[in-house]
């Protein structure tokens, strides 16, 4: 695991977050969300994930921790339609 100084802890996964009712998970697949976990990295390791923001129809958001900029920041993941 990659260890970013001044980066936060990960949130406790036994404390449940405060969240509207959830997506469909069968919707994580070919043309609808891409399943994303907290502790992964995007963008070659710049944006380690924290936990989920939100979704809505087209998208999840995710809270991230930019390790280039040294901040946090929500990153918006689209559905992959081609339509989208």
């Amino acid at each position: 695991m990659v260890y970013f100084p001044l980066a936060p802890p990960l949130p406790d996964p036994d404390e449940p977050l405060e969240e509207s009712e959830p997506e469909d998970p069968e919707d994580y697949k070919k043309g609808g969300y891409h399943p994303v976990r907290a502790g992964e990295f995007l963008k070659k390791a710049r944006y380690c994930v924290l936990q989920k923001l939100g979704w809505g129809h087209f998208s999840t958001v995710w809270l991230c921790y930019d390790s280039v900029e040294r901040r946090h920041v929500a990153v918006k993941i689209q559905k992959s339609a081609e339509h989208y």
